[in-house]
């Protein structure tokens, strides 16, 4: 009586659970969360405590260059010029006033990368003064490039200040107000990036910064440039500040970095390396259970799955299963594999059947181009009554009909039978072009027997009297037969040049997506080879270098 096997999993469980694996497991699962709980908070606070300080000092930043901006209309420098340039109209004064106030106020202020007063009257030059780190052409470039777009946003504006991001510069600009309160200037202040939010740029454990000054929504990017907003798809790991600047919101949103318990406390790799030390026996013991019950099952599976995948379909495995489940899936196997071997053979049959029906479906087709013209020279040279030609030419269309009609249902015949129905659809392209088309044939006499697919060679002669020697009149065409290694060869030559057209019709067909016109006996030619030798067979059209066109045909003996 044989003894019933025991379940893996029972096996498994009672070897791990009697050995204080999971006690063990428990243990420091919850030191190690309670660590990590802890540290988080730690890192949190300290990431938090860090931020608002340099958000605070961004803040002090903004509200300085706030305050800067208003001291332009507070001051009456640039006021006064204008009313006496409109008193005066002496515009060069009022641009010297300007930029000699702006130069006192400005040039020394690190804040600003330049700062410039655009008049409204287009009449007026824009005075500007430049940072001590600005390059003025580029400066002056920028600031022209954009100032239509400024002065637009600035149209409704009134006193209001905005703040604008212009390939990756921040401007920040406010109307300068007459006694009427009508707005005859803007001051616009190109705000260095980099030392305005470099508090914030200099954090660590934060990415994704995204800030937002009144309606102007930007980024810092890695390199610490001003760039538009990226989509952020969720909302893990992010903190949020704001922070009045005058009247207009400051905030700021950022992802905090992931921390590494493990690399920012070494001492706990060494507690783990200890404990991993101490179950190192029971881990040995599980090895060893699960390479007998579980590893080398799998494998023999593996390997039976293989030689499934080779062909060998049916095969069954035989080595006895180390437990109840694996004896379940060596049997489920064992069925899987015989019912492919009876599905694959079902199915083989299947598709030689499919097979054979698309063969004859495609030998059935018949050139109604060919049937019209045979039909129409027969009829011509019956009214010359020339009885002999008629006859020759109705025997040769009676050997047509045959071969295209099929009545003995043989999908090949040999080479010379194949060769008689060329010579039948020669005579009668002869008998219409006459004199002027020549036909050379090369055939070896030794594969005259050989058996080949019917109607191979057929429709690429017609393909290329059709379409080259019939519209030329004339010309000359070869035909050769010959056997090369273990392939048949034959070949079609004619007198002819192909087009572009031509050229993108024939890769169409050899790439099997032949297009639909008058290419049927190519396609149907390209098709057959398909179906019964596969990539085995070829069929190549190329130009010559002496003027012609080469058809050639290649498939197994």
């Amino acid at each position: 009586m044989t003894r019933p096997k025991m379940s893996l999993k029972v096996g498994l469980m009672t070897t791990i659970v009697i050995c204080w694996l999971v006690p063990i497991l428990i243990v420091v699962a919850l030191a190690a969360v309670l660590l990590g709980s802890s540290y988080q908070q730690s890192v949190q606070q300290k990431i938090n405590a860090a931020a608002e300080n340099a958000i605070g000092q961004v803040q002090m930043r903004l509200q300085d260059a706030v305050d800067d901006s208003k001291m332009v209309s507070y001051d009456g420098v640039v006021r006064s010029s204008y009313r006496e340039y409109l008193q005066e109209g002496h515009g060069v004064q009022l641009y010297r006033a300007a930029n000699d106030y702006l130069n006192q106020r400005f040039s020394r202020d690190e804040k600003y990368k330049a700062v410039f007063i655009s008049f409204w009257d287009d009449r007026i030059a824009q005075p500007y003064v430049l940072g001590s780190d600005a390059t003025g052409y580029e400066v002056t470039l920028a600031f022209r490039n954009h100032t239509d777009t400024i002065l637009e946003a600035m149209a409704d504006a009134d006193t209001a200040i905005r703040f604008l991001l212009l390939d990756g510069e921040l401007y920040m600009a406010r109307n300068l107000l007459d006694s009427g309160f009508t707005a005859y200037a803007t001051v616009v202040m190109m705000l260095d990036a980099g030392l305005i939010f470099g508090p914030l740029d200099a954090l660590s454990m934060v990415s994704d910064v995204q800030i937002t000054l009144g309606d102007c929504l930007f980024q810092i990017d890695s390199q610490g440039h001003l760039v538009e907003p990226s989509q952020q798809d969720d909302q893990v790991n992010q903190m949020a500040f704001s922070a009045p600047v005058d009247a207009y919101s400051f905030s700021v949103t950022a992802r905090t970095a992931e921390y590494n318990l493990w690399e920012d406390n070494p001492w706990l790799r060494w507690a783990v390396a200890v404990v991993a030390l101490l179950v190192l026996p029971l881990l040995i013991v599980v090895i060893v259970l699960f390479t007998r019950h579980v590893s080398a099952p799998m494998q023999i599976l593996a390997q039976a799955n293989v030689r499934v995948q080779a062909g060998e379909r049916g095969y069954q495995i035989t080595k006895r299963p180390p437990n109840m489940e694996f004896e379940k899936l060596y049997t489920h196997f064992n069925e899987m594999s015989t019912e492919l071997k009876n599905q694959f053979e079902q199915s083989y049959l299947e598709q030689q059947a499919t097979q054979r029906a698309q063969i004859k479906a495609l030998q059935s087709q018949i050139n109604p181009h060919f049937l019209n013209n045979t039909l129409e020279i027969i009829n011509w040279e019956a009214r010359l009554a020339d009885n002999e030609r008629v006859s020759a030419m109705i025997e040769a269309l009676s050997t047509m009909l045959d071969a295209a009609l099929d009545r003995d249902g043989r999908n090949q015949i040999p080479l010379k039978e194949e060769l008689g129905y060329v010579d039948a659809y020669l005579y009668i392209i002869q008998e219409r072009l006459g004199d002027g088309f020549h036909v050379y044939k090369q055939i070896d006499q030794s594969i005259l027997e050989q058996r080949i697919p019917r109607l191979i060679l057929q429709p690429i002669v017609e393909n290329a009297v059709e379409h080259d020697i019939t519209t030329r009149h004339g010309g000359s065409l070869w035909v050769r037969a010959y056997r090369r290694e273990a392939q048949m060869v034959l070949e079609v030559e004619h007198d002819g040049t192909m087009t572009e057209e031509d050229r993108k019709n024939i890769r169409a067909l050899l790439s099997d997506t032949s297009p639909e016109g008058n290419q049927v006996g190519l396609r149907n030619v390209h098709q057959r080879l398909r179906l019964i030798y596969a990539e085995q067979a070829s069929l190549d059209m190329t130009e010559t270098g002496t003027g012609t066109i080469l058809a050639r045909i290649c498939f197994p003996v």
